[in-house]
């Protein structure tokens, strides 16, 4: 009786196993498997898709000088995240409402003014600061070594001052403008060539607080005059919002293909042309769903790739809706489409990328003339 009870008691055991095997199998596997499909729909959003998020870029990456705010305005929660801490901003910690003062009273970028400041002085780190209450460089008349300022907001205010001598009176708009007279390159007592990093570590900082909310773009109305062969891709805005290169995206590692054109009422406005050529696509690409933050799809949404001479094509996503048909001619600053939020978007902006013989390159040396008026 013992040996029946005792292989009863094992069937009903393995029974419960299968049981709990099933349960199991049921239920954790889907799960694990969504997580998994989750992971790759969010790499590929990173991926392929631009963000009008502004992201951190990695250092040195040579389209981040022209990042600017997609809003035109100062990303508050990025600007107190450094100045509320010591450890991000050193001796300039709390002083973020004294660059916010001066730079509305001089008419300067506060972003630009920050990042400058930052730069010059290690992050509020350096001695000129910490002893000398400077941040600006400024020197004794006599050449003697650096000026002491009795408190760092008079410090601040002679840089303002300053800043408003480049910027205003000798019109140096733009960081790498700046960079040619507070650090410039091949200098003789810069045997090192540290200058050389001046602009795009102030770039950096540039991106770190938000992008830059002054001379991203003309105040009036929008120079479309083509340069050469070649127009602008918006007719809209200038804001370049993201580069091409590494990027920092909310615990992951993607790669920017290309750059993002953004403000805050792009959507609906035309794109155009870069060049004449041919449009070899115009479909939807991914998948476009919305969600609490904006569209959380896939892909480049509706987009136009258009072949030019020379191995180049270029492609502009995210559009609202099918643009050129496949088979048009067209020329330099014709519309190809409009301005959306399809695909791997979290708000309304154009993608555009620059391919050349197959290889997507950095577009910025392509579009810089557009930006920079040279």
């Amino acid at each position: 009786m013992k040996h029946i009870w005792g292989v009863v008691k094992a069937i009903g055991k393995k029974k419960v196993m299968a049981w709990i095997v099933g349960l199991l199998a049921a239920n954790i596997i889907p799960i694990l498997i969504g997580l998994i499909l989750m992971t790759i729909m969010f790499a590929i959003i990173g991926a392929l898709g631009g963000s009008v998020d502004e992201q951190q870029l990695e250092q040195n990456n040579p389209s981040a000088g022209y990042v600017c705010s997609a809003t035109g305005e100062i990303n508050q929660e990025k600007w107190e995240a450094i100045f509320q801490s010591e450890k991000r901003s050193g001796a300039l910690k709390g002083h973020g409402d004294d660059i916010l003062q001066l730079s509305e009273e001089k008419g300067l970028d506060p972003v630009l003014f920050a990042s400058i400041a930052l730069h010059e002085t290690a992050w509020g780190e350096s001695n000129a600061i910490q002893q000398k209450n400077n941040p600006g460089g400024l020197m004794n008349p006599d050449g003697s070594g650096l000026f002491q300022f009795s408190t760092l907001k008079e410090g601040l205010e002679s840089m303002s001052q300053t800043l408003y001598n480049r910027i205003k009176v000798d019109g140096l708009v733009t960081i790498e403008q700046l960079g040619s007279v507070y650090a410039p390159v091949g200098a003789d007592n810069d045997p090192n060539n540290l200058n050389e990093h001046w602009v795009p570590t102030t770039q950096d900082i540039a991106q770190e607080l938000g992008g830059l909310t002054m001379n991203c773009e003309p105040s009036e109305q929008l120079d479309m005059e083509p340069v050469g062969d070649n127009a602008w891709i918006s007719s809209h805005s200038k804001r370049i919002t993201s580069g091409f290169g590494n990027r920092s995206c909310g615990g992951c590692s993607s790669f920017h293909q290309g750059i993002d054109v953004a403000s805050g009422d792009i959507e609906g406005t035309p794109i155009t042309a870069f060049a004449d050529g041919e449009v070899t696509i115009s479909k939807s690409n991914g998948t476009t769903f919305r969600s609490s933050s904006g569209n959380m799809g896939t892909g480049y949404g509706w987009y136009v790739e258009i072949k030019h001479d020379n191995g180049m094509r270029t492609r502009y996503a995210h559009m609202m809706e099918k643009g050129k048909t496949v088979g048009s001619k067209v020329k330099a600053g014709d519309e190809i489409g409009k301005v959306g939020t399809t695909g791997a978007s979290t708000g309304a902006h154009l993608h555009f990328e620059v391919i050349i013989n197959g290889e997507k390159v950095d577009p910025m040396p392509y579009v810089k003339p557009f930006l920079t008026g040279e």
